[in-house]
């Protein structure tokens, strides 16, 4: 097993939302806006929230009652992408999206996920020696560190 690259939630919303809603220049001004992330914990870790998201960026009297919560990350990227949305998304799932400018990061800020859930190149110990095994794990290690954290 080789790691690739740590677990970051970051926030992220449409090009469009961010045009045509109230200005997010900063954290608070979120409050404005409809905020959506997901539910999960497992194994004594929680899936970073905006509670948690906002308390890392200083702002320590959120309400999280008003928040979209969703069973999977694909739907509340979804959210984002359809602009009804500002959501928290894992990093490596939406970097496609913002490069392509589907998406945009309003605020700099992610938090990491527990190591444990970083990305990670898992194969058979057998094949480690393979050719293709050995050029494919090169190739995905270097592209890895290519990844902007």
């Amino acid at each position: 097993a080789h790691r690739l690259f740590d677990n970051i939630i970051i926030p992220v919303c449409s090009p469009a939302l961010l045009a045509s809603g109230p200005p997010l220049n900063e954290p608070r001004d979120l409050f404005r806006h409809t905020l959506a992330h997901i539910d999960w914990s497992r194994q004594g870790v929680t899936w970073p929230n905006w509670s948690m998201w906002m308390h890392a960026a200083g702002v320590d009297d959120f309400d999280d009652s008003r928040t979209l919560v969703f069973g999977s990350s694909t739907d509340a990227t979804q959210a984002a992408l359809d602009g009804n949305a500002v959501a928290l998304a894992d990093f490596a799932m939406v970097a496609n999206d913002l490069s392509q400018g589907r998406l945009v990061r309003p605020f700099e800020l992610g938090i990491r996920v527990a190591p444990e859930f970083a990305y990670f190149l898992v194969y058979p110990e057998a094949v480690k020696d393979d050719a293709r095994v050995a050029a494919f794990r090169e190739w995905l290690i270097e592209e890895a560190a290519k990844t902007p954290t």
